[in-house]
């Protein structure tokens, strides 16, 4: 590729031993090798269209900070976690427009969220539609939380 320099990087943290990589695809092509031989469980591809999560995702970024500008945003009115500070979003609409941008670039951090998540008192989690992928990531992140866990069918 000339002279870009390659990327390949985490780009989810879901759970304890389950993260997502993110880049160009011969260096996940030998990334995935590299895993499987160190005795990863799985190394397999994710059916997307980008490298989500990564600098080369720059452009959508900066297109979103183009159609943001002409967005009024309000101050949430109960707390919407961020996927890149694992934190509610703050109050400050100049600031909740940056973190939008930044998690097209940055790693999503939901192994973080959903910790503190629980540790904010919210214990009772309900995952909405028709898959349990949601629980599933909990269960390994938080047993208690799981117990209590409630799928909700739409």
């Amino acid at each position: 590729q000339g002279d870009a320099a390659v990327v390949c990087q985490m780009a989810n943290y879901l759970f304890p031993q389950g993260r997502v990589v993110s880049g160009h695809n011969k260096a996940l092509d030998h990334l995935a090798k590299l895993a499987t031989s160190k005795g990863a469980l799985k190394a397999q591809r994710v059916a997307v269209s980008g490298a989500f999560h990564t600098p080369l995702m720059q452009s959508a970024s900066d297109n979103l900070e183009n159609a943001l500008a002409g967005v009024k945003l309000s101050k949430p009115r109960i707390p919407v976690y961020s996927n890149v500070t694992a934190s509610p979003f703050p109050d400050d609409e100049a600031e909740i427009k940056k973190l939008l941008m930044r998690q097209l670039v940055e790693p999503v951090q939901w192994e973080s969220l959903i910790k503190s998540v629980i540790s904010s008192g919210k214990t009772s989690l309900h995952e909405l539609g028709p898959g349990q992928q949601i629980k599933a990531m909990v269960k390994r992140i938080d047993q208690q939380c799981w117990k209590k866990f409630t799928n909700a069918r739409v």
